[in-house]
Order: C-alpha cells, then sequence, then structure tokens
C-alpha cells in the first residue's frame, strides 16, 4: 500500500486535529448523550466529567500528535489507521483512569476501559474521517491545480520536520548524494553549479526522485539521465557517470544499477 501523502506529516493537520477530536467529542457526548454515557459519567454532574474528559483527550491527543509530527518514520495508509486507533486507546486509558478513580465506579478498571473505549472510537471515527477525506480533497486539487498550470512540474524538498526547504525544476538537478543524517543536492543556477545540504535522507527521497526521472546509480547516489554525458567502466571494473557540467563531475555506479541506467542513454 503506498504510503501516507505528505500533506499528513504537516502542522496545520495535526493542530486540526488537536482542535476538532475533543470539541467534537464534547459536543455530541453533550447533546445526543449516547449508550447510557449520562448514568456513567456522573449523572447530574455530567457536564462537568464530561468537561474533565474532553480536556484529557485534548492532551491525549497532543502528546500522540506531537510525536506523529516529530517521529522520522514513514507508514502506509494502513499503518496510520493501526495510529489513529492508538490514539483513541491511549485517550481512553486515561478518560477511564479519571472515571474510575474519582466517581468510584463500582467495577473493575478495565470494564471501564472497555466503556470509555466504545465512547470514544464510535464518536470520535467522524471526525477522523471527515478530517481524512478532507486532506485528500484538499491534496487532489493541489495536484490538479499544478498539472493543469503551464509551469512545469517542480520538486519540492522537505527536510525531516517536513518543513518545505526548496523548489527546483527536475532538469537543473544533476545528481544528489548522501552523506549521514543529511543529502546535498547539486544542480545548476545561471550555468553555476550550486549545491543545498538539505537534513533528510535518501529513502525519504525515493518517491520524489523516481517520479520525477532521476535514477538510482549508487546507494548514496541519485543521478539525472539527462545530464550524464559519458558512462565508461575503468580497467579495475569501476564504473563511473560523467556529467555534462563546466567542472569535472564523476558519479560512481554500481553493477547492481549499471544495466538499468545504461539502457536509459
Amino acid at each position: 500500500m503506498s504510503q501516507v501523502s505528505r500533506i499528513f506529516r504537516r502542522f496545520i493537520p495535526q493542530l486540526l486535529h488537536m482542535i476538532v477530536l475533543p470539541i467534537f467529542y464534547f459536543s455530541f457526548m453533550l447533546i445526543y448523550r449516547p449508550f447510557s454515557s449520562f448514568d456513567f459519567m456522573g449523572g447530574e454532574w455530567f457536564g462537568v466529567h464530561l468537561t474533565i474528559s474532553s480536556c484529557i483527550v485534548l492532551l491525549a491527543t497532543i502528546i500522540v500528535r506531537l510525536l506523529y509530527y516529530y517521529l522520522p518514520m514513514k507508514i502506509n495508509y494502513s499503518l496510520y489507521i493501526f495510529w489513529c486507533l492508538g490514539e483513541i486507546i491511549f485517550s481512553s486509558f486515561f478518560v477511564a483512569l479519571y472515571i474510575w478513580l474519582v466517581l468510584h465506579k463500582p467495577m473493575p478498571y478495565f470494564e471501564a476501559f472497555a466503556t470509555s473505549f466504545k465512547y470514544l472510537s464510535l464518536t470520535l471515527v467522524i471526525p477522523y474521517v471527515i478530517l481524512a477525506l478532507s486532506l485528500r480533497l484538499y491534496e487532489y486539487h493541489v495536484k490538479t491545480d499544478d498539472s493543469s498550470s503551464d509551469t512545469l512540474q517542480r520538486m519540492r524538498f522537505y527536510d525531516d520536520k517536513h518543513n518545505l526547504k526548496i523548489v527546483l525544476m527536475p532538469e537543473t538537478i544533476l545528481y544528489i548524494t548522501a552523506e549521514e543524517n543529511y543529502v546535498n543536492i547539486f544542480y545548476n543556477e545561471n550555468g553555476k553549479l550550486r549545491n543545498y545540504v538539505l537534513r533528510s535522507s535518501m529513502k525519504a527521497l525515493d518517491e520524489l526522485c523516481q517520479d520525477n526521472g532521476m535514477v538510482r546509480c549508487h546507494r548514496s547516489y541519485y543521478v539525472n539521465p539527462s545530464h550524464i554525458k559519458v558512462l565508461r567502466k575503468e580497467k579495475e571494473g569501476v564504473i563511473y557517470a560523467e556529467l555534462d557540467a563546466q567542472e569535472m563531475i564523476h558519479i560512481p555506479v554500481t553493477k547492481r544499477y549499471y544495466d538499468r541506467l545504461s539502457e536509459m542513454l
């Protein structure tokens, strides 16, 4: 399954989840009081306990969403669903703890947890779906606008915190190389070779490079085939790609990628 879109990893979607989830939970429970929630949350003190439990949901959502934003991980849509489920479980744990300790419910804690999980999951599934569909719709309109514009598609490079750092035309990029926790993007600007250092990884750039004609030629290199002038094998068996730049640039090519790259030239 495809990876979750970058838009899901930006800060604004996380902020929307932090705001929408607890507000929707509070409003829905206050208006409809489903599944005998009125008695479960203290009867005549229902409004007070609902307000406190909504604040607990808020704090739990803030913690989980900040982890999702800052942790350098790539997940697909199936794992994202499990992440949201884990978010509900995390919130349910503390809501149940509050209900069980403060209201002195005559039931085992795990029964209170199961009840809290039922209320939260059946309530929050609505805003989760709405937010996910809204983000996908926004992404679709952005892609449609980009594809329908007269300008050529640009490559947008984000750092490991999902902040946009540099936008380049694909044909200006000569090659990209990795160095520890950074990648170096070498590109032409007014006939001069420039280098931009981006805090990211080669794995994080795989999809972007492949979608824009860049080809992996080495474990630590992506190269633009349109800038390869000569692809040669040395006597020792070492393979290099010479690029059409003013400066002499030789990019290593491993045997694993040689056949595919040579077929493209």
